[in-house]
């Protein structure tokens, strides 16, 4: 590949349909190159793919179609379900070595380490040719042997810098048998997001409202902040619950019917009239702006890798209310400008949002310190250090 002065990027996003946190921070990372002179390509995949296209033509990149059919996981045990992965693997890797001899990279962006693999003899190919790979990894690797093993003798021998989103992350990756020197992290910054028919501008903040924002599924903890809810309903508080997420359409097989027990449990007498779904909204700035009181009750299965949510409430100058797992201690400092519960149950969540619901001054202290605190997550300091990984 010829060598050029200014980054040139694809980026493989044939895995992303919706638009959730890895998808808006991949953006980002192009956004910001982009902005500063870089060209990007992304691939996208050629069976669902409007969401992600949106946002390349947002950011002013070009696109085309990859296989990106097949997904990975235990069923690949299966033969059948391996050949097909595989063919997956040949199809895909095709289709990358296409694009970069139309396009001459000078680096490949992976969101996560399926698209690694899929892309791991394209990637060989390109890296003899002085194309560097580098890994965006947003959420920590599963654990145990298996992926102990893919992950330092399938994902590290193909990729030349990984860059984790926290601590923790990095922690968890380097425990894979990663080698240090490829690993560095760079914090997520508040991410960008369109205005919609549905923006709540003009509202005032409700100091009794409490938000959720997030995926519907039972790794998110939310069935234990509505019951968290209702405990403080029972101590005598008037205190609301706003969910931000989509509650309707596909689920997973192996979440059936949970969607359906939250809305069960919310139209209990208890708590009638208390807890709003309010589906999937791009609003998400002017509805924590609303609240008074964040909460992310990610449970320590999910291993969250950071949580893009807890920036943005802290941009909306509002406290979060945590589980102590994953990165949430790195963002969320206990009783300053925010609350990290001891343990996982609603009663600890009940605790720290009670914490602030007692003392509107306390709240508000912790909101004006979370305001404050953003700033070890700005646009400045994320684009420095993304720039500084192409530039090299």
């Amino acid at each position: 590949m010829k060598k050029e002065s200014t980054p040139r990027v694809i980026a493989c996003c044939g895995g992303m349909v919706i638009v959730a946190g890895l998808e808006r921070m991949t953006f980002e990372v192009l956004r910001t190159l982009r902005q500063r002179g870089a060209a990007v390509h992304c691939i996208v995949n050629n069976w669902e793919n409007h969401r992600i296209v949106a946002l390349a033509d947002q950011i002013g990149a070009s696109w085309s179609t990859g296989y990106y059919r097949f997904g990975f996981g235990r069923r690949l045990f299966n033969p059948i379900h391996l050949a097909r992965f595989l063919w997956d693997v040949a199809m895909t890797s095709l289709g990358l070595l296409r694009d970069a001899w139309r396009f001459r990279p000078t680096h490949v962006l992976l969101p996560d380490f399926v698209a690694v693999l899929k892309n791991a003899p394209a990637l060989v190919a390109l890296r003899c040719l002085g194309v560097k790979a580098i890994l965006r990894l947003g959420n920590a690797p599963e654990a145990g042997r298996l992926h102990q093993l893919i992950w330092r003798w399938a994902v590290s021998p193909v990729i030349d810098r990984f860059v984790c989103n926290s601590r923790f992350t990095m922690q968890e990756l380097l425990a894979h048998g990663v080698p240090a020197a490829k690993v560095g992290y760079i914090y997520n910054t508040v991410p960008h997001r369109q205005p919609n028919d549905n923006a709540a501008n003009g509202l005032q903040r409700e100091p009794n409202k409490v938000i959720y924002v997030g995926q519907i599924i039972p790794p998110k903890g939310l069935d234990l902040l509505i019951e968290a809810i209702a405990i403080l309903v029972a101590r005598g508080f008037d205190v609301r619950l706003d969910v931000v997420g989509n509650i309707d359409g596909w689920e997973s097989p192996a979440y059936a019917g949970y969607r359906q027990s939250l809305l069960d449990r919310a139209a209990q007498p208890d708590l009638t009239g208390r807890v709003a779904f309010l589906g999937w909204r791009e609003d998400v700035p002017e509805l924590l702006a609303q609240a008074g009181i964040h909460c992310c009750p990610s449970i320590p299965e999910l291993r969250e890798g950071f949580g893009l949510v807890n920036i943005e409430a802290k941009q909306a100058g509002i406290p979060s209310v945590v589980f102590p797992t994953g990165a949430l201690p790195e963002l969320i400092a206990h009783k300053v400008d925010g609350w990290v519960c001891t343990e996982v149950s609603a009663e600890a969540l009940a605790e720290g949002l009670e914490y602030f619901l007692a003392d509107s001054a306390r709240r508000e202290q912790a909101g004006r310190l979370a305001f404050q605190s953003v700033e070890r997550f700005s646009q400045k300091q994320f684009a420095g250090g993304w720039w500084a990984v192409f530039e090299k």
